[in-house]
């Protein structure tokens, strides 16, 4: 038997291909690309149409092992209907629906194959809202309703299945796309890779705290600095870089440079990455805005307890502290993360209880083993599906 050929969409890859560093890419390259092909299933990787009109046909890369494509540009667009029917992928996977993935998938003309829409991070207008009140670096707006509006018509057309990671995240999706209320969003959520042999009860934390994530606007890292400030008794590590409005984003940290417990890390990825993780005992999230990011999931997996003003899942609350809905630029609400810190690091036993906990939660739940099974199975009955109905 042939294998099923899997088109991953997505505008990021986690540095292949000169794309920058982000969730998106980070599940794509190192979870999915790496963990979903087998003897019965290929992926390739479509990243986006090459913005320079000199890309005059689709290129491919190989990253990992994997082919990822990058198409040409939009004029030769009859290039890359012929490449993509060529192709002949029997199904896409998108990563929500990014503005390059909805460029490719609009495409193709009377799209005769399933999309698997796997649900990351849905923001209706609402959660705008909600990021707009930041003042002091505005996030910029990718609202974009002709993208909502080609999910809706593919949902309308029964060409798109939905998986989510969070269930939370339901309501957002069905606002975002307009899906009637009984639409089947199943419950898929994101693996991590496991580490079996680290032991949360033998392993000796400090009294480290970590940020995780890239330095941009929505993250409002200038939070972290400002708490760590105030707790010169703990060290604090900022895990991440700044790779959009970076001149912006910088000029904001300059100010926290010469913090003597704050220390700037930078990119870090493998060994170095989890041992900052394994070493801390909590990670602090001051975003306006989160689904249910990774650094969660690698964090509780560490038995490093969250504190966070964001509690998808109620992950939050389940495994250490929520700070209520922080708006704004945060400022004000600074104590709140300080006093979340204070409550667990003072409290060993139940910090300690929290962390076993943690771990059993992410073996449990998020194991690429999960993963693999759960995604495979609904991969070939959509496929069959598919068939069946041409």
């Amino acid at each position: 038997m042939s294998k099923l050929k899997v088109a991953l969409l997505v505008d990021e890859y986690f540095g292949g291909t000169g794309t920058v560093y982000g969730g998106y890419g980070f599940l794509a390259r190192h979870l999915i690309a790496k963990h979903l092909p087998n003897e019965n299933i290929e992926v390739e990787v479509l990243i986006k149409k090459d913005c320079s009109k000199q890309r005059l046909i689709p290129r491919r890369y190989m990253i990992d092992g994997i082919k990822v494509y990058r198409l040409a540009a939009k004029f030769m667009d009859f290039l890359n209907i012929r490449f993509l029917k060529k192709k002949n992928y029997d199904i896409f996977l998108s990563i929500e629906m990014t503005t390059h993935s909805y460029r490719i998938l609009k495409t193709i003309p009377n799209i005769d194959k399933k999309l698997l829409f796997w649900v990351q991070d849905p923001r209706p207008d609402y959660e705008w809202d909600e990021i707009n009140t930041v003042k002091l670096f505005p996030e910029k707006s990718y609202w974009d309703s002709n993208i909502y509006q080609f999910v809706h018509d593919l949902w309308a057309a029964g060409k798109v299945s939905f998986i989510s990671q969070a269930r939370f995240l339901d309501r957002k999706a069905r606002d975002l796309y307009n899906l009637d209320d009984k639409t089947e969003i199943k419950y898929l959520p994101n693996p991590i890779e496991i580490d079996h042999n680290f032991d949360v009860e033998a392993h000796p934390k400090k009294n480290h705290i970590i940020f995780l994530g890239r330095i941009e606007s929505v993250k409002r890292g200038w939070l972290f600095c400002e708490i760590a400030k105030l707790m010169p008794e703990y060290e604090f590590f900022m895990l991440g870089q700044s790779f959009r409005q970076s001149k912006k984003n910088q000029s904001i940290m300059n100010d926290y440079l010469n913090i003597p417990n704050l220390h700037f890390v930078g990119h870090v990825e493998g060994d170095r990455k989890n041992q900052l993780i394994k070493d801390a005992k909590i990670l602090v999230n001051t975003s306006i805005h989160e689904a249910l990011p990774i650094s969660f999931l690698e964090a509780l997996s560490y038995g490093t307890l969250l504190v966070s003003c964001r509690d998808p899942d109620e992950l939050t609350s389940q495994f250490g502290v929520f700070t209520g809905t922080v708006l704004g630029d945060g400022f004000d609400k600074v104590d709140l993360f300080v006093d979340g810190i204070r409550h667990l690091i003072e409290n060993e036993q139940l910090r300690q209880e929290l962390a076993v906990k943690a771990v059993d939660y992410i073996k449990a739940n998020h194991s690429i083993e999960d993963f693999q099974k759960n995604m495979q199975e609904i991969i070939f009955k959509l496929v069959e599906e598919t068939k069946l109905q041409g």
